[in-house]
């Protein structure tokens, strides 16, 4: 294993880990089991436990996680994390370090999503949501980056323009 993703170690693997996507380590793709297009459950860890994390690429388990793959066939990163989050907004409530979110628990819990009117899972509708965020998060970024010029703008003109002092 390594902690560096590498052409050796490119397999990420899962486990207790709050954030990074809940990858803390790379293993060998010829040494794990891996899927892809799945969704990562934290089942333990104290600051972890109930973080769903989406996987499109191909993951493993190291420990105290699980992969949960869909039924329906996902096609789509932005779906996968549509999933995730609806997952999350339940494990998160429901689990904590004294009450683990293994895979027997859960399985129980109800999990709401768009669905078509011929009731299948609505992935169109997850995916247009997903792009809507996103281009609402780069909106909120370029706001902040002209912020920041036209501070330094400021800050620099107001400087240009003082006298020298000798």
């Amino acid at each position: 294993m390594s902690k560096v993703h590498t052409a050796e170690f490119n397999l990420p693997l899962v486990n207790a880990k709050h954030g990074n996507n809940g990858v803390m380590y790379y293993g060998r793709k010829t040494e794990w089991e891996f899927c892809p297009m799945t969704i990562d459950v934290v089942a333990d860890g104290a600051a972890s436990v109930g973080d769903v994390y989406a996987q499109p690429q191909d993951t493993g388990v190291l420990y105290n996680a699980y992969l949960i793959k869909p039924v329906a066939k996902v096609k789509s990163t932005e779906a996968l994390l549509y999933m995730a989050k609806c997952i999350e907004r339940v494990t998160k409530k429901q689990f904590s370090y004294d009450n683990k979110a293994t895979w027997n628990k859960v399985k129980l819990c109800e999990i709401s999503l768009p669905v078509t009117l011929s009731g299948e899972p609505d992935f169109d509708y997850m995916e247009r949501y997903i792009r809507a965020i996103e281009k609402l998060a780069i909106a909120d970024v370029v706001k902040y980056k002209n912020a920041v010029i036209e501070a330094t703008q400021q800050v620099v003109g107001s400087s240009s323009s003082s006298p020298a002092h000798s």
